[in-house]
């Protein structure tokens, strides 16, 4: 009976802080403060294991250059989150605005080319996932509540799609591999 409670004692030791820090109070962000705000923390906490920023389009460049367009400023920016990627050792996860035209096709899977603003995107993320419900378009469909998340880019494996049961009343993703849903 002992060796069977093992199994579900934590070892408090190796579970990490987690650490919340919004910045909605600032109306402007660039990834200078998101690179302090990363000091910052990692001398609180040693480490910083996931950088989670919402949306990119939102942050501004350090510096505007002469005749610069807002594509560069994005790939600008984009490779700013990189390099905070490699120096502080984390997961930079940004979440990202599609283009318009998406709406407007009959197909409203989101390809690589739907990222907005830049091919940056492309060119210096590491994963590119496509998320998709069917239902949000299509009423009537017989596949409410599944949600496709579409590896679009991957240097670590292939692309493919993955479906997940969406419970909208708790905002929750379930899988849809397991049978009790």
């Amino acid at each position: 009976m002992q060796a069977d409670l093992n199994i579900f004692q934590l070892d408090f030791e190796s579970i990490s802080t987690l650490v919340v820090k919004q910045a909605n109070d600032n109306l402007v962000i660039t990834t200078s403060q998101i690179k302090g705000d990363m000091q910052d923390i990692q001398a609180r906490c040693r480490s910083v294991s996931l950088v989670i920023v919402d949306y990119v389009q939102l942050i501004e460049p350090m510096r505007r250059e002469r005749g610069e367009n807002r594509v560069q400023e994005i790939d600008s920016i984009l490779k700013q989150l990189r390099a905070i990627a490699k120096q502080f050792n984390c997961a930079v996860l940004g979440l990202a605005q599609l283009k318009r035209e998406v709406d407007s096709r009959s197909e409203k899977r989101p390809t690589k080319a739907d990222f907005r603003e830049s091919g940056g995107f492309e060119q210096e993320a590491a994963v590119m996932l496509g998320l998709y419900r069917e239902d949000y378009y299509d009423k009537q469909t017989t596949q409410k509540g599944i949600f496709e998340v579409s590896v679009l880019k991957s240097r670590f494996s292939s692309e493919t799609t993955v479906n997940l049961l969406f419970d909208e009343r708790f905002g929750q993703f379930k899988n849809l591999a397991k049978s009790n849903y």
